[in-house]
């Protein structure tokens, strides 16, 4: 005698289902979760505006950005026909009312289908169920980008340039292995370009102060050099003045690294 079971964990469930209660409700939580998730979608396909923390925010780039992100628009036309998909199999189609069936509206779609007493029976669940787990990672990576590492300053064994994200509080060598914190390499590269006398934008001065610890902005840059407290050293290729790192962390005093 079969026995029937849960498409997704196996766990034996009764005759005429297919998903076991626990799977049902996880589908169902997940199904919900895509609903802010989708207008987080909708105002991430806005070129000019930068998403992350599921808050998107609006920036001014350099040129004209394309109007729509059209990566973004593929994934809501990707997500709006597994989710129109999923709404049909469950309340059927009716020929005579073919306007309700094109159901465009995709927050309906999900939350009708998340608390639609049919969710568990549907014979072909699991397909479902698969495909919407396999958009969420997408899903997240648009809406929540996750933070890129860059270079923060050398190794202070071998010398090889290491890289990090902005919230990591250790680093690995990929050479020679040695475990340091992000702190003391972004420390190492401010005592090293200071003592080098390069100069650099106010925007970079500021960078390498606030990754050593130090509370500088570039706006409180550009008020020492107004004030005559600075003065630009030249300018790069780009025409912007630049400034001696020496001088921009002299201005600090004796203010010390935040802990």
């Amino acid at each position: 005698m079969s026995v029937t079971v849960c498409q997704i964990c196996d766990t034996p469930i009764d005759d005429g289902y297919t998903l076991c209660p626990a799977c049902e409700l996880d589908f169902a939580l997940l199904l919900d979760q895509y609903v802010p998730w989708t207008h987080a979608l909708e105002a991430s396909l806005d070129a000019t505006l930068h998403p992350g923390g599921h808050q998107p925010t609006r920036i001014i780039t350099p040129t004209a950005p394309t109007p729509l992100r059209l990566d973004v628009l593929d994934h809501l036309d990707l997500l709006a026909s597994i989710a129109q998909g999923l709404w049909r199999r469950l309340t059927g189609v009716n020929i005579l009312k073919w306007q309700r069936d094109l159901c465009p509206d995709i927050i309906g779609c999900l939350t009708d289908a998340a608390m639609h007493s049919n969710l568990a029976k549907i014979p072909d669940i699991g397909m479902y169920v698969s495909q919407f787990q396999r958009l969420k990672p997408k899903t997240l990576a648009i809406i929540d980008p996750l933070d890129r590492a860059t270079p923060i300053g050398q190794c202070l064994t071998c010398g090889l340039t290491v890289t990090a994200t902005r919230d990591a509080e250790t680093v690995t060598c990929p050479v020679c292995g040695r475990e340091q914190t992000a702190s003391a390499v972004r420390l190492d590269l401010l005592e090293r370009s200071i003592r080098s006398g390069k100069a650099f934008t106010a925007g970079e001065c500021a960078r390498l102060l606030r990754g050593a610890g130090y509370r500088v902005s570039v706006d409180t840059v550009y008020s020492w050099k107004h004030r005559g407290l600075i003065d630009p050293s030249g300018r790069n290729d780009k025409g912007q003045p630049v400034y001696r790192l020496r001088d921009v962390a002299a201005r600090l005093g004796h203010d010390t690294p935040d802990d």
